[in-house]
């Protein structure tokens, strides 16, 4: 991994307050479809980890559109943005913390199912 990998994290409270004043970049929680029911962050596309490379096109992003992704802890989502470099997305930046510190900070979660 890159060592600017990590500087490029977007810290929870610059998430929430970008979020309350809709200017936030396209959210995707590469998570399994069942663990992003049980709450993601609201407006989060669903791409498991695993179908990144295949489903890219279904993100509906532009390749230099800023891009914030998340899962449960971090490891899939750091599995998740090298996919997208690689695929030429050049603005992919992983939410500090993913799903577990936002949950631990008492942010909201909605539940909405996958949109497959």
């Amino acid at each position: 991994m890159p060592l600017l990998a990590w500087a490029q994290d977007v810290s929870r409270d610059a998430m929430a307050t970008r979020m309350a004043a809709h200017d936030a970049p396209v959210l995707l929680d590469v998570r399994t479809p069942a663990e992003y029911r049980d709450g993601h962050l609201a407006g989060a596309l669903n791409v498991p980890v695993d179908e990144v490379r295949a489903r890219s096109g279904a993100i509906g992003a532009r390749r230099d559109q800023e891009l914030v992704v998340y899962c449960k802890s971090g490891k899939r989502a750091a599995r998740a943005r090298d996919t997208l470099q690689s695929l030429g997305y050049t603005n992919v930046h992983l939410l500090e913390g993913s799903a577990d510190a936002w949950r631990a900070d008492g942010r909201p979660l909605v539940q909405e199912r996958p949109n497959h």
